[in-house]
C-alpha cells in the first residue's frame, strides 16, 4: 500500500511525464461549524457531536442567498477566520463568535474547511498534512479550534488527515489565504496610496515586481526604483542648486539656528527625496479610472479588477475569492456584467463564494450554483444532487426565473400562484384575515401558468420525503394555489349540443367489458368513473398497468370500448369530474413543506362570484368597464359611485335566479375577456380594503374562499392563532 508521500511522488512523476498541463485548482469543498455564531452542535461535546452546520461548495461560482440574519455572513467570516486574507487584515475571534443558547454561551468552537481538487504539484505544498477522501483522491482538512477561559480566547489552527492533526504554519499557511471584498467596501481607500494600500499588496505579488538577482546573486534594482531615484535626484537638485529652492532651505535653517534650539550649532536642514525601496514606491500609487473622481460603482469595479490581476498570476495554492454583497454600489446592469464575467472565467480565476440580497443576481445565476440560507434551518444547495428537480427543470426554470420570481429565495414562506388575479388579491385577503404577508416574510410568486410543480420542486430535497427526514427539509412553508379549472354547466348551456364536449362514463356494463383485460387494466372500483378523454383515462395511474408494453391491437380494443361509453355533459358529470380531478391533483400533497390548495370549482374569479363578496365583484367589473372605455378616468370615489349604481341594476336583474346561474352571470364578462382580469382584481382589492373589518369572519367561513384562507394560514400562522394586523 502506498504511503501519502510515495503516492504523491508517483502521481507527480505521472503528471509531469504525461505533460498534463490542464489547470486543476484546489477548492473549498466543505465547511463545517461547531458552536460558531448561530450554529450550535448536534450532541454533547465538540469532539463527538455532529456539526451544527455543514455547507457543500462546488468548483467555480457559489452564491449564498437569503434574508437578513440567515447566516450568509457567518459562513463567510468562518472561512476568513480559518484561512486569513491576502490583505493581511487583522481578524480576531471575540466572545460573541461563540454560540449562545439561553443564558449559556459555549466555551469551545470549531470551524473546519475541507479542500479537494488537488493536482500532485499543488498537493506537494501540503505534504505533511494532506490525506485521501473515500474515493482515494487528495483531500486537505484545516480547522480552527478556540476556547474561552478567564476572559481570554485561545485559538489554534491545525490540519491533517486525522482528528489530531498538526499545527499549520509557514508557506503552507500563506498559500491558503483568500481574497475578501467586504460589504459596502471602501474601494477608494483600498486603491489609494498609503501604508495599508491593497493595490500595493496586489502589485507586489505579481511577477513583474518580484525580486531578481544578477549572475553574482546580488539583488537587482527594479526599474521603478531606478526611475524613482532618478526623479529624486532632480527634486533634490532643485533644493540644492536652484535659487528658489535654495532660498526655501536657507530660510528654514535661519529659523532653526537663529530663533530655535539649534542656535550656535553647526546643523543644517535639507529638503530631499530619499532613495526608496520597491515596496515603498508601490505604496505611493493610486489606481484611477478618469481624471475626475469616479462614482462608488466604478471604483468597486476597479477594486475587483485589481484583485483579479492578482488571481490571474497565482499558480500555486488556493484561488478563492469571497465577495459579500456583490451588488454593493452596482446598478443591475453592472451586477449582471460582473457575474457573467466571473462565470465565464471561473477556470482561470478559481473559486468564488458570493453573498447577495439582489433578486436580479439570484434570477440570473445558474440555479445549480445557488445556496439558500435560512434564518432557522441551515443552508440548502440547489444543485441536482440535492433537489428533486430534473435536468430539464433546471433549464426551464433558468429561462423563466426573473427578478420578481427570484424573491422566493429570500422569503420565510412562499405562495405560488398561476396568475395576476391571485397575485393582486391574495395580499388583500391576507390583510383582511389578519395575516399581512410582509409581516411574516412571505413572498408571492406568480408563475403565470400551471407549471407550479416545477417551481415547487425547488423546495423539495432529494430522497427526503419521509417525515423522519423532516429536519432536512427547507424550513419555509410553500402554498401552491391552483385553479381546479372545471367549467360550470352554465358555460356549456350557452353552446349548441353538438359543440358540447362528451365525457367517458364507466357504467357497470363497460366495467365488465374492461374486466376481460386484467393484465392491462386495474378495473377494481372503476365503475362510475368519469374521464374527459381517452388520454385522460390513460393518465390516471390507477387504471394503468404496463401501458408502454401494450400490444397495439389490445390497446385499440380497450379504446374502442371507451369510445362506446361516451355521454353528454350534465351537472352531475361535472360534479363527478370535479371530485375526481381534485383527488388526483392533491393526491401527492402535502409533500415535505409544500402543500397544494385548489379552488372548489373553476377559477378564483368564479369562486368569488359564488361567495359572500360577489356584490363587490359586480362593482369591480363595472369599474373595469368604465376604466377600459375612458383612459382619462382613474380609480377614485367618483368612479366607485358610478360602478355602484350600475351594480344595483345588475343585482335587480339577477334576483330570483339559481346561485350557480348568478355566479356564472357575474363571472361571464371576466371569462369572455370583456374586462381585464388584472384591472378587475385591482378594483376589487380597493373595495375590500375599504370594508375589511366587515369581511374578516365572512371570508374565513365562506366555503368558496376557504382554500385561499387555508393557503395563507399555512405559510403564516394557523387560523386559531392571533395574527398581526396593520
Amino acid at each position: 500500500m502506498l504511503k501519502i508521500r510515495d503516492s504523491y511522488r508517483f502521481d507527480k512523476i505521472y503528471y509531469v511525464k504525461n505533460n498534463i498541463n490542464k489547470p486543476v485548482n484546489m477548492y473549498l469543498s466543505q465547511l463545517k461549524l461547531w458552536n460558531f455564531r448561530k450554529y450550535g452542535i448536534k450532541g454533547d461535546s465538540i469532539d463527538s457531536a455532529e456539526s451544527g452546520l455543514t455547507v457543500q461548495f462546488q468548483k467555480g461560482v457559489n452564491v449564498l442567498v437569503g434574508e437578513n440574519d440567515s447566516g450568509k455572513t457567518a459562513i463567510i467570516d468562518a472561512i476568513r477566520y480559518v484561512l486569513k486574507t491576502q490583505s493581511q487584515e487583522f481578524i480576531q475571534l471575540d466572545e460573541k463568535d461563540f454560540y449562545k443558547e439561553g443564558n449559556n454561551r459555549a466555551t469551545e468552537l470549531k470551524i473546519e474547511c475541507t479542500f479537494s481538487g488537488f493536482n500532485p504539484v499543488n498537493a506537494g505544498h501540503f505534504l505533511e498534512w494532506i490525506g485521501f477522501d473515500e474515493n482515494n483522491k487528495y483531500q486537505l482538512k484545516v480547522w480552527l479550534t478556540a476556547k474561552r477561559k478567564d476572559n481570554s480566547i485561545y485559538p489554534k489552527i491545525s490540519a491533517g488527515a486525522d482528528l489530531d492533526g498538526a499545527y499549520l504554519e509557514g508557506e503552507a499557511r500563506n498559500l491558503l489565504r483568500v481574497i475578501y471584498l467586504k460589504p459596502l467596501r471602501d474601494a477608494l481607500t483600498e486603491m489609494t496610496h498609503g501604508r495599508k494600500s491593497r493595490l500595493a499588496q496586489i502589485l507586489k505579488s505579481l511577477n513583474a515586481f518580484k525580486d531578481k538577482a544578477d549572475e553574482t546573486g546580488t539583488r537587482k534594482k527594479h526599474d521603478l526604483e531606478n526611475y524613482h531615484n532618478s526623479y529624486g535626484k532632480k527634486v533634490n537638485k532643485y533644493f540644492n542648486k536652484d535659487d528658489k529652492g535654495k532660498q526655501i532651505r536657507k530660510t528654514i535653517n535661519e529659523f532653526l539656528t537663529e530663533d530655535f534650539l539649534f542656535r550656535g550649532e553647526d546643523r543644517k536642514a535639507g529638503i530631499k527625496i530619499e532613495d526608496s525601496e520597491l515596496s515603498e514606491i508601490l505604496r505611493e500609487l493610486d489606481l484611477v479610472l478618469e481624471e475626475n473622481k469616479s462614482g462608488l460603482g466604478s471604483l468597486n469595479l476597479l477594486c475587483m479588477a485589481a484583485e483579479l490581476l492578482h488571481l490571474k498570476e497565482k499558480v500555486t495554492g488556493l484561488k478563492l475569492t469571497l465577495i459579500e454583497e456583490l451588488e454593493a454600489h452596482l446598478h443591475p446592469q453592472y451586477q449582471l456584467t460582473v457575474i457573467d464575467f466571473i462565470e465565464k472565467n471561473q477556470n482561470k480565476y478559481g473559486q468564488f463564494i458570493l453573498t447577495t440580497h439582489s433578486t436580479t443576481l439570484a434570477s440570473k445565476i445558474d440555479l445549480e450554483k445557488l445556496i439558500i440560507c435560512q434564518r432557522n434551518n441551515g443552508v440548502f444547495p440547489m444543485g441536482h444532487k440535492f433537489t428533486q428537480l430534473e435536468r430539464g427543470d433546471y433549464q426551464f426554470l433558468q429561462r423563466f426565473l426573473d427578478a420578481t420570481k427570484a424573491n422566493l429565495f429570500f422569503a420565510r414562506g412562499v405562495i405560488i400562484v398561476e396568475g395576476d388575479v391571485e397575485n393582486l388579491l391574495i395580499p388583500t385577503i391576507a390583510n383582511i384575515i389578519g395575516r399581512p404577508l410582509h409581516t411574516y416574510g412571505v413572498s408571492i410568486v406568480n408563475v403565470g401558468s400551471t407549471a407550479f410543480k416545477r417551481y415547487a420542486q425547488i423546495f423539495l430535497r432529494k430522497s427526503k420525503n419521509d417525515k423522519k427526514h423532516q429536519d432536512d427539509w427547507l424550513g419555509m412553508p410553500v402554498s401552491i394555489i391552483s385553479d381546479l379549472d372545471i367549467k360550470s354547466f352554465d358555460f356549456y348551456k350557452e353552446k349548441e349540443k353538438k359543440d358540447r364536449p362528451k365525457y367517458i362514463f364507466i357504467s357497470d356494463e363497460i366495467a365488465q367489458k374492461l374486466a376481460q383485460y386484467p393484465d392491462y387494466i386495474d378495473f377494481n372500483g372503476i365503475e362510475g368513473s368519469v374521464y374527459s378523454s381517452i388520454s385522460n383515462f390513460w393518465e390516471r395511474e390507477k387504471h394503468r398497468k404496463l401501458v408502454s408494453r401494450f400490444a397495439t391491437g389490445i390497446k385499440s380494443e380497450i379504446e374502442s370500448i371507451l369510445e362506446d361509453s361516451t355521454v353528454e355533459i350534465t351537472e352531475e358529470i361535472i360534479t363527478e369530474i370535479r371530485t375526481i380531478t381534485k383527488k388526483v391533483k392533491t393526491n401527492e400533497y402535502p409533500l415535505q413543506n409544500v402543500n397544494l390548495f385548489i379552488s372548489p370549482n373553476w377559477t378564483l374569479e368564479y369562486e368569488i362570484a359564488s361567495s359572500v363578496i360577489k356584490e363587490d365583484l359586480i362593482k369591480a367589473v363595472q369599474c373595469a368597464k368604465i376604466l377600459k372605455n375612458d383612459a382619462a378616468t382613474c380609480l377614485d370615489e367618483e368612479l366607485m359611485e358610478m360602478a355602484t349604481k350600475q351594480a344595483s341594476i345588475i343585482d335587480e336583474k339577477l334576483a330570483g335566479k339559481e346561485p350557480n346561474e348568478i355566479a356564472y352571470a357575474i363571472f361571464k364578462p371576466i371569462n369572455d375577456g370583456e374586462v381585464s382580469k388584472a384591472v378587475t382584481a385591482q378594483c376589487l382589492a380597493m373595495l375590500l380594503e375599504k370594508d375589511k373589518e366587515t369581511y374578516k369572519t365572512l371570508i374565513e367561513e365562506d366555503k368558496y374562499l376557504s382554500y385561499i384562507c387555508k393557503a395563507i394560514y399555512y405559510v403564516t400562522e394557523p387560523a386559531e392563532k392571533g395574527g398581526n394586523d396593520d
